[in-house]
């Protein structure tokens, strides 16, 4: 479409648990500016714990039935 680059990365989680994405686009074929961006946002902020979700007891592995 545009032919930007972009990075998607987790910038934390709502009071609820939710995740909270961060994009980062830059100018088109300035994929390493893009990668260094997000490198230096990785390593200055704190790290991230995750979210304390409850996995319901009536869950499966695949999503739903296959039938």
């Amino acid at each position: 479409m545009s032919e930007q680059p972009a990075s998607s990365i987790n910038a934390g989680f709502s009071p609820d648990g939710r995740a909270i994405g961060l994009q980062i686009s830059g100018r088109r074929f300035d994929d390493l500016g893009v990668l260094q961006a997000t490198h230096w946002y990785e390593n200055a902020r704190p790290a991230l714990a995750k979210p304390n979700w409850e996995i319901p007891s009536n869950a499966d592995s695949y999503g739903g039935d296959l039938a």
